[in-house]
């Protein structure tokens, strides 16, 4: 299976790869690398992909994402993540990519990027956020086709589509 996600500008993707190095350190978590979730789940050819990426990227400059709060889940794809605020901008991107599978399942949109991935108490959720200190917002620059499968560590990028500048 595949998922279609937004992916942190550099210099932002290296500061949520520290969080996510960290807890996954601290936890016995799988490491992952940080994105937003626009769709999942799809088995579309890479070629297919490529073109979907590509339309829905075509008239997309980077844009900042803005942090709601941190919050946890029983989802274990949701442990604890940054939810972010439904700006026009993410809302259209994810309508843009969505609107390009017709066949494909209801896919319920919050967008957020994850920083732990293990099933834990809530409790320990809790203690993580309370200790957690994250910036506000982050530059996201490109999107990403990653092909996603239960065991975290064998996730890869098969199609990456940068924005204009």
């Amino acid at each position: 299976m595949t998922s279609i996600c937004l992916i942190p500008a550099p210099e932002d993707a290296q500061y949520l790869q520290a969080i996510i190095n960290n807890l996954a350190a601290s936890y016995q978590a799988p490491v992952f690398s940080p994105h937003c979730t626009l769709y999942s789940s799809t088995d579309l050819p890479v070629a297919e992909l490529k073109q979907i990426l590509e339309r829905s990227a075509e008239d997309t400059i980077s844009f900042v994402v803005d942090k709601e709060k941190i919050n946890h889940m029983e989802n274990i794809w949701k442990t604890v993540f940054i939810e972010l605020i439904r700006s026009p901008e993410l809302e259209q991107l994810q309508q843009a990519v969505i609107s390009q599978f017709p066949e494909g399942q209801p896919y319920e949109f919050l967008p957020h990027i994850s920083l732990i991935y293990k099933k834990m108490p809530g409790k320990q959720k809790e203690d993580i956020i309370r200790n957690l200190h994250v910036k506000n917002y982050f530059k996201m620059d490109k999107i990403a086709a990653i092909r996603t499968e239960p065991n975290v560590d064998n996730w890869e990028t098969v199609v990456e589509i940068p924005f204009h500048a």
